[in-house]
Parts: C-alpha cells; sequence; structure tokens
C-alpha cells in the first residue's frame, strides 16, 4: 500500500490564465541500472542514481563574488502574501542551503496498481520538464521506447507541495499493463495510441514498418486513432510551457514501444478546455535536443544533427525556420528573456562547454553556423549528461546542477561562473540519462526545484 493518497485533479479546476523525434531510442545496444534497479532501454546510454535523501552537507562558497540582485518570497506576482504549506518552510531556510520537502515522492502520483519500472522511466529514460510559473508547478512528460507507457502529463504544484496526474490512461490500460493496443508500433508514426482493441492498416498504406505518416489523417486510419492520448515518449530537453495559450506543449520521438520513427507534429494539451491537439507540421528531424520560451512565450528548438534551428509561434500555430545545425546537440539550454539570447550548457565531450544563439540576429540565425561559442570564466561545472541548466528570472542568472550540494551561476553579463555549496539536504546524483529541465527556478518564490527521480522527493534549494 502506498503512503499517500492520489488526489487527481478536476482539469476544469486548471482553467485560469498563467500569469506569467525518431530520435533517441533504437534496441541496438541496451544496458542496465538506475537508481532502483531498473533499467531504461535503447540506444541512448544509460545511468543509474543512487544516494541517501537528507544527509547534511555544509555550506560553502567558491569562485568569485556571488551577489546577486535581491528577491521576494514571501509575495506572487499579484502581490499576494503567500501562505501555502510550502511557504513556511521556505521562509525558514537559510540562504544558500537545500531542502528535501516531505512526501514530494512523484511514485505516489503514478496510476495504480504500480508497475515501480513503469514510473520510474518517465523521467529515468532521457525525459524532461516545463514549469508552468503561473501556477508555480513543474510539468514532467515522458517515458517512451520499451521504458514506459506512460502518457500522463505529471504536475508538482509548489504551494501544496503535492503530485498529481493531470491527464490519464487509455481505457483499459492500468499502472501495471497496457492494453495490446498500445504495443502495435505501426501507428508510432501519427504520435498517438490506437481507439481501437486491434489496427486494421492496409499493407500498401504502410511505409515500412509504419503507417505512411501522410495517411494518418485520412478518415479510415484516423477513425482508429484516439487523438486524445499522444503516445509516451523520450522527451530529452524538449518541452515547454506556452504561457500565452495555457498550454503544455512537446514534440515526439523516441516512442513507446518502438522508438524508430516520431511524427511530424508536436501536441499541445490546453489547460483551459483539458484536450490535446496537434501543432502545423514541424519542419525537418527534429529528434533530440532542448527546447525553451522566450520573453514573447514563443518556443525555440535546437535539435539534431543537420536539422534546422526553428521557433515555434504558439499564438500562430507556426513554425520560422533558421539555419541548420552541423552537430548533434547534446545538453540543455534556457533563453535568456533579459537580452534575448538561448544558451546550451553541452555536455562531456564536447570541446565547448556554452553555445548560444543570438535571437535578434536574424541574418547570423539564417547562416550555415547560426550559433556561437560562448567564452566563459570563473568558477564552471564539470561537463556532464544533461545537466540541469535554466535561466532565473529576477536573479538574471543561469544555475546550473549536476549532483549533490554544488550550484553553478553563470552571469550573463558578465560571462563568469561562481559555485556555491549549499547546507541542508543533500540531493542525490542526478540520473545518468540526464536532468534535463526537472532543475527549475520558481519566480513567485524565488527558489530552485528538483525533481531528480521518482523515489527521492522534490528538493528545493534558495540561493
Amino acid at each position: 500500500m502506498r503512503a499517500k493518497t492520489l488526489v487527481v485533479v478536476a482539469l476544469a479546476a486548471w482553467g485560469q490564465m498563467a500569469c506569467g523525434g525518431a530520435g533517441g531510442g533504437g534496441t541496438a545496444t541496451e544496458s542496465t541500472g538506475s537508481s532502483t534497479g531498473a533499467a531504461a532501454t535503447g540506444a541512448d546510454d544509460l545511468g543509474t542514481s543512487s544516494a541517501t535523501a537528507g544527509a547534511t552537507s555544509e555550506a560553502t562558497s567558491t569562485g568569485e563574488s556571488t551577489s546577486m540582485p535581491a528577491t521576494s518570497a514571501d509575495s506572487s506576482s499579484t502581490g499576494t502574501p503567500l501562505d501555502e504549506p510550502v511557504d513556511g518552510l521556505i521562509d525558514a531556510m537559510p540562504a544558500n542551503s537545500w531542502l528535501l520537502l516531505p512526501a514530494s515522492a512523484m511514485v505516489d502520483a503514478c496510476p495504480e496498481p504500480l508497475d515501480h519500472y513503469r514510473c520510474e522511466t518517465v523521467m529515468s529514460a532521457w525525459s524532461g520538464a516545463s514549469y508552468d510559473h503561473g501556477r508555480d508547478r513543474m510539468l514532467v512528460f515522458g517515458g517512451g521506447h520499451s521504458d514506459s507507457y506512460y502518457n500522463n502529463i505529471f504536475a508538482f504544484d509548489l504551494g501544496p507541495m503535492t503530485w498529481t496526474r493531470l491527464t490519464e490512461l487509455p481505457a483499459g490500460a492500468d499502472g501495471h499493463t497496457p492494453t495490446p493496443a498500445m504495443m502495435d508500433g505501426r501507428a508510432e508514426s501519427c504520435g498517438y495510441y490506437p481507439s481501437v482493441a486491434a489496427l486494421t492498416i492496409a499493407p500498401e498504406d504502410m511505409n515500412g514498418d509504419y503507417i505512411d505518416a501522410n495517411l494518418c489523417h485520412r478518415a479510415d486510419i484516423l477513425a482508429q486513432l484516439d487523438t486524445q492520448q499522444p503516445r509516451s515518449s523520450h522527451t530529452y530537453g524538449k518541452p515547454v510551457y506556452l504561457p500565452t495559450q495555457d498550454a503544455f506543449f512537446y514534440l515526439g520521438g523516441g516512442y513507446f514501444p518502438g522508438a524508430q520513427t516520431s511524427s511530424p507534429w508536436g501536441f499541445r494539451f490546453d489547460f483551459a478546455t483539458g484536450t490535446w491537439s496537434e501543432s502545423a507540421v514541424r519542419p525537418g528531424f527534429m529528434g533530440r535536443g532542448m527546447a525553451a520560451i522566450d520573453a514573447a512565450g514563443d518556443a525555440w528548438y535546437a535539435t539534431d544533427d543537420g536539422g534546422p534551428f526553428v521557433r515555434y509561434r504558439a499564438a500562430d500555430d507556426a513554425w520560422d525556420t533558421y539555419g541548420s545545425l552541423n552537430y548533434d546537440v547534446r545538453g540543455v539550454g534556457d533563453i535568456d528573456r533579459t537580452r534575448n539570447r538561448f544558451w546550451l550548457l553541452l555536455d562531456n565531450g564536447d570541446p565547448t562547454l556554452v553555445r548560444g544563439f543570438e535571437l535578434d540576429d536574424i541574418a547570423h540565425l539564417m547562416s550555415s553556423d547560426p550559433y556561437v561559442d560562448v567564452a566563459t570564466t570563473g568558477d564552471a561545472p564539470t561537463p556532464g549528461n544533461r545537466v540541469g541548466f535554466v535561466y532565473a528570472d529576477g536573479l538574471d542568472r543561469f544555475a546550473a546542477w549536476n549532483g549533490g550540494a554544488d550550484v553553478y551561476l553563470l552571469d550573463p553579463s558578465t560571462q563568469v561562473w561562481t559555485h556555491q555549496t549549499g547546507g541542508g539536504d543533500l540531493p542525490p546524483p542526478p540520473l545518468t540519462n540526464g536532468t534535463y529541465g526537472r532543475w527549475r527556478y520558481s519566480t513567485t518564490r524565488g527558489v530552485f526545484v528538483l525533481a531528480n527521480d521518482v523515489d527521492s522527493g522534490v528538493y528545493l534549494y534558495k540561493p
């Protein structure tokens, strides 16, 4: 029996507006290992994570000056005092400290009956998250390949410190077993789970092992697809929250169960209506990679080797295509919304630590090398695998986390790194497959939010 009772939030309660690829997968190689002894599978590399939550670390600070703009953690964007359960805990936190929030493990929100591996790999199988600043909550979506069929949006609401499922599995599936139709990978090219017990697809409508994606909307095929049940996916660094549309958005790739193709469109969940819809057809191949939201609410994507650098104009449901990338983007990035720069923290093995795109320099974005290498100095982090990296609005700093109590802050105005080691509860090592967007900054409360894995609970870092 799980210790916590799950409350599935009615979608209508979230109707208020916010204020504020084939890729990856494959079965060529497989390894084992994870924080709980289970293993994510696929051609992407795998990793382990284990640590005792709540261990204590000493507070130290090294490197250049770490002075930052003052922020307020006692009022929301509307000026209303914050009095939810988390706020007293944050008030009691010293500066430069970590806190493990009580009873905050995502495992308690996974569908019943619990299959721990399917739950765990929502995060550990190369999957990220986005952040809804208006509601002050993290949105997690992942799984994919042969790892997890869970296509739920999981939300961690910081104020009450609770995980909820905002969407549910297809009819007939439960937390332990998918339906036989969900295991049929022929519809992966369309991006949806089937709505029927068994697909009926003519041989001439196939493109190799998959339905010809150009036929997904033909009436007889569309009638067999559940357009309110997009497939679980390795989401990498690509999930975003669209503030102007009050919607969660992701580009599929690494779909359950085969992960060898992707759909030509993305999927958008509208919180006002509680429904999914498709985006316009995306340009080019966009499997692995990263995305971030600019100050106008548009999403920018840096993706695979040879793929284009693109912008998704959410209000228009339209894509703008810029220059093609000449390298495989493996890392995590965010946009400095003060200067309109998209900076990427690249993985170990790349000769450059930070690479960026000047989003106002359209001529450069249209070139064959649309990025610039960013020369940084100071106490920089050791390169890792898809390290947590986020721009903290209000602090005017990028912040990187790659395990333990260490936080690295990058001043975009000076391009200097500083390093702080927080006291308090010691976070565990990161999942080797990547932290991606599960390290975020709450602009409402002035703390960083870390969801490292489904078992350890959520950690806060107060700078």
